[in-house]
């Protein structure tokens, strides 16, 4: 498309939704108005097509840091929405007609709309949009999503350091590990993409064994980043919070906790820990007791920089010192934080000195009473970048309100380190669930394009063993193949769908090209049998959960609503890692046989189980190469105080799929694990 016809695009889209806030501020019918309305608003900020990344259906070995990171930050929640596609999600409408209870379209608007005017704001910035798409969405989805935010920030900023020693909650009891080998901490973070072979292992647990002797309240006390510069003496600490305006009153205020705990522990003289001989001759330090700032002074400490940093400001970009308008609680903060400096304890601090107005604090703590050896100590509230290249540097150059990321040699940037993490999956699964959602809605048959998409796949043999080896590529590690064949086989489905369809599902929520849509429609679908529940759960009835009185030991039959409750919370359990059961009916499913059929897929629901070949609990064990998994088997067969089973039949020690259950499955899930394939094709060792 040529530039003149983008902006003759864009300028009918703006004036569409221009018509449609208008119209939506008069009608009575926003039932209609605002799906289209805010698909309005979307193709405004992105009319061009491209190409999807997404990283959730991938394992982690095929992932680089920054995508591991992303995808442990948000995978519960990318795994929940395809369920709201589906009309599967907890938080969607009872079915009692109180709209008000579907918080999907209700409260999802104005977050996503939030991030929408971020990023139309300043179209060449990309932080924005990955932010807002990050975590607007997000914190929907979780009671309190700060914490998480947090947590994604600490782990990005950590993979991104230059020197890989940067630490993340480390906390004070522990110190002494990170200080004694910092590299080989940092490899042992799981996001990164470093392993520790056998001999660094060692070394760290023969360390993680000392701890330090703390009072209770500071034991655990830790800090969001911990960097250790040796030849300079420097160890700092950095403690943040991700916007100036992140968790509230009481938010800020916790952010002391950590360094209050660091310098009471530095202000006492008893002895905190005693070095082994083994670690003192191979880390060079005398094996004897130590209270903590002498053994900080043993190993090279001679100061301590504890950065308290806010990130981002309320436009999702690098914080700076004028923005913050809670400044004034770090001011009291700071200053609280001087007058309560210990004073009965056995070491005086020394030249104390406090600048509110730069939010600064400094002194020096005397390594043993009437010590002239002292550390420096140093503490300071900071922001956005110049926080960021201070924790990397351990310079402090740009501290207080004058100071300027400039002033750093080649700086690093939050938007540089953040950036990076560009996966469509969560945003891409807002999108189409609210759309969807809708379409489900506004329809008088209840459905959507997403469960038309799902149901022509299972009504079609080919594209049903096409699902079954995009699943096994994903599982198997083939990630670029699996890349370009979720591309190429949605492309495929769409247009079949769209050659076919006989409603105008599309085209009451997006405004665009429909194959476009539909494309991202499969997407979703093909995301949602791969990591949330598979599609074949679709040919049994709807889910009927267990009665309130129901007990375990009751003798009952189950239902395939049943069973279909018993796959949805117990095989495909979202909030869990079902890998081990997912195995276990797999091998179970391969190695049972029916009489009329002759394989592992029944010929009818009344096709007989042949038990002489149905394989035993112990046979089940050695093919998975686990402990035999006796509870769980019969857990899947007679259920528990949550479900009533179902997804097994039991005679003596052997199991095998019913029939009625195993009809439905059809191809899906009857080729054992990879591991397993491998194990089985082995040839048998004959005994001489």
């Amino acid at each position: 498309m040529s530039n003149q016809a983008d902006d003759r695009t864009s300028d009918r889209a703006e004036e569409t939704v221009d018509k449609l806030v208008l119209l939506l501020q008069k009608t009575q019918d926003r039932e209609r108005v605002v799906p289209i309305f805010i698909h309005a608003v979307d193709n405004v900020v992105d009319m061009n097509y491209f190409d999807r990344k997404i990283i959730s259906i991938h394992n982690d070995e095929e992932l680089n840091e920054a995508e591991v990171i992303l995808k442990g930050t948000v995978n519960r929640t990318v795994r929940k929405l395809p369920l709201a596609t589906f009309q599967e999600h907890e938080k969607q409408s009872n079915g009692d007609g109180d709209e008000s209870s579907d918080q999907l379209t209700n409260q999802s608007v104005g977050g996503v709309q939030r991030a929408r005017e971020l990023t139309e704001a300043n179209p060449e910035d990309s932080l924005p949009a990955v932010y807002g798409g990050l975590f607007t969405v997000a914190e929907y989805f979780t009671r309190s999503f700060d914490a998480v935010k947090g947590k994604f920030f600490e782990k990005v900023i950590a993979a991104e350091e230059d020197s890989h020693r940067l630490d993340v909650d480390r906390n004070l009891g522990h110190l002494l590990q990170y200080l004694l080998e910092p590299e080989l901490c940092w490899k042992s973070l799981n996001y990164t993409r470093e392993t520790l072979d056998a001999d660094e292992e060692d070394r760290l647990s023969d360390l993680d064994s000392i701890t330090f002797d703390l009072a209770e309240n500071n034991q655990q006390a830790n800090a969001d980043a911990t960097l250790f510069f040796e030849e300079e003496g420097t160890l700092v600490f950095g403690e943040h919070r991700t916007s100036v305006v992140s968790g509230g009153t009481t938010a800020r205020p916790s952010l002391m906790r950590k360094p209050r705990a660091l310098v009471r522990e530095l202000t006492k003289s008893n002895n905190i820990v005693t070095i082994p001989d083994n670690i003192g001759q191979e880390y060079d330090i005398s094996p004897d007791s130590y209270a903590l700032t002498e053994l900080l002074n043993e190993v090279g400490v001679e100061e301590i920089h504890f950065h308290v940093g806010i990130l981002f400001n309320e436009k999702r970009t690098p914080a700076r010192w004028e923005e913050d308008p809670q400044q004034g609680t770090s001011r009291r903060l700071i200053e609280e934080f001087e007058e309560d400096l210990p004073t009965n304890l056995t070491k005086d601090l020394r030249n104390i000195s406090l600048d509110s107005q730069n939010l600064q604090l400094e002194f020096e703590v005397p390594v043993s009473p009437n010590s002239d050896e002292t550390i420096q100590f140093h503490m300071s509230f900071l922001y956005g970048d110049v926080y960021l290249n201070t924790i990397y540097t351990g310079s402090r150059i740009a501290t207080g309100e004058s100071g300027s990321v400039e002033t750093f040699d080649s700086p690093r940037s939050l938007r540089g380190i953040i950036s990076e993490n560009d996966a469509d999956d969560l945003w891409l699964g807002f999108s189409i669930a609210e759309r969807e959602n809708k379409v489900f809605e506004i329809s008088t048959q209840n459905r959507n394009n997403a469960m038309e998409i799902a149901d022509l796949i299972l009504e079609d043999d080919q594209l049903t063993d096409r699902l079954v080896e995009f699943r096994e590529l994903c599982r198997t590690g083939k990630r670029r193949k699996a890349d370009r064949e979720l591309l190429a086989f949605a492309r495929d489905v769409s247009e079949m769908y769209d050659e076919k369809r006989d409603n105008q599902y599309v085209e009451w929520v997006f405004g665009g090209n429909p194959l476009n849509y539909l494309q991202d429609v499969t997407i979703e679908t093909l995301v949602y049998d791969s990591i949330s529940r598979p599609l074949f759960l679709r040919r049994f009835p709807e889910a009927t959960p267990p009665e309130p009185e129901y007990e375990k030991d009751d003798i009952v039959e189950a239902s395939l609503g049943d069973v279909r409750h018993t796959l949805e919370t117990y095989l495909f359990d979202v909030e869990d890692d079902t890998t081990k059961k997912q195995n276990i009916v797999r091998a179970v499913r391969n190695k049972t046989e029916y009489e009329q059929s002759g394989t592992n897929i029944p010929a009818s629901e009344d096709d007989p189980i042949d038990w002489d070949n149905a394989p035993t609990k112990s046979e089940i064990g050695d093919l998975l190469d686990i402990a035999t998994p006796t509870s769980l088997l019969k857990n899947m067969a007679s259920g528990t105080s949550k479900n009533k089973g179902g997804l097994f039949e039991k005679r003596g020690d052997k199991f095998a799929v019913p029939a009625r259950v195993g009809h439905r499955m059809g191809r899906f899930m009857r080729d054992l694990p990879e591991d397993a394939k491998r194990e089985a094709e082995q040839p048998a060792v004959l005994s001489s």
